[in-house]
């Protein structure tokens, strides 16, 4: 088990909201080559944003795109870039219908469709339940899956083999569980994760749920960091300066920019997915020291 620890040195605050008028229901987040790149959970389409102009074009992953209903949903949720000069793209896994992905070839704009049933097959095999893939990072050569767990089930990060996206069979390397805290008595998980600087980056929510199909009201929502000395976190703040109550299901890194962007779910059909820009202050100048000391080391190791 690892533990992530609150952190009072870090602080993370919205500064910019930006309606996406074509998007409902933002479920992952990819920068790439200048624009970023929105997965919708309850669509087989994704849209690039310039995040300059805020100009939009979508991408037709199958059928004709549209919005399906949610018992139809693909609930696409993981998205990165790689391997190669492609986009990768998984769905949750929390039901047969969501173990399907997508692979989208930057360079043809060719979009093939696959069915990823083994490699969801093993992940329940190691989790001893069924996944709810929320974030995928390419790190040391593994693909690392970030499992979003319900109520006081804790979420983890599933280590698999890489060339299992080329079609090898699917091992599972290993399984970290993880204890990310609460606010105000809801436990956070996992929602999204991207790389920095040699960290992993993720977003986590407070969602009043005890499972991953049903909605429930957001307590808050937190921005968290993992390196090789541990976990920490912090609470997201509106502009304002109040916690967010925002759904934060996707993000991603502006690397030139060394900017942070998310993308939101609403969860409301009626209401547009909303792009964030999230400013971090005190990262740098936290010491090996604040980190918790209830990590086991082989685990810090692990990650």
């Amino acid at each position: 088990m690892m533990i992530a620890s609150k952190n009072p040195a870090l602080q993370a605050r919205i500064v910019t909201v930006l309606p996406l008028s074509d998007v409902r229901a933002g479920s992952a987040l990819v920068w790439h080559a200048g624009r970023l790149l929105v997965v919708q959970d309850d669509a087989a389409s994704v849209v690039w944003i310039d995040p300059l102009s805020g100009q939009t074009k979508r991408w037709v992953l199958e059928g004709t795109g549209e919005q399906l209903a949610k018992s139809q949903k693909p609930d696409f949720e993981v998205a990165f870039v790689g391997p190669g000069q492609t986009i990768t793209i998984l769905g949750s896994g929390s039901s047969p219908l969501r173990r399907r992905g997508a692979t989208l070839d930057l360079d043809t704009h060719a979009v093939r469709i696959i069915d990823h049933g083994g490699l969801f097959d093993a992940i329940e095999r190691a989790l001893g339940r069924e996944p709810n893939l929320e974030g995928g990072v390419l790190w040391e050569n593994q693909l690392r899956l970030f499992h979003r767990g319900a109520g006081a089930q804790n979420s983890a990060i599933v280590e698999v083999n890489l060339d299992v996206l080329s079609g090898a069979p699917p091992r599972v390397l290993d399984v970290v569980s993880f204890d990310l805290g609460d606010i105000d008595g809801v436990p956070l998980h996992f929602t999204d994760a991207t790389v920095i600087d040699e960290r992993i980056v993720y977003v986590a929510v407070a969602e009043d749920t005890p499972n991953a199909i049903e909605d429930g009201p957001i307590a808050g929502a937190a921005m968290g960091f993992i390196d090789g000395r541990g976990a920490m976190w912090t609470t997201l703040m509106e502009p304002s300066g109040h916690p967010s109550r925002r759904k934060v299901e996707g993000v991603t890194v502006d690397p030139e920019r060394r900017t942070i962007h998310a993308v939101t779910d609403p969860d409301d059909p009626d209401k547009p997915a909303e792009l964030l820009t999230i400013h971090i202050d005190g990262l740098q100048s936290i010491s090996a020291e604040t980190c918790d000391a209830t990590t086991a080391p082989e685990q810090v190791r692990a990650l």
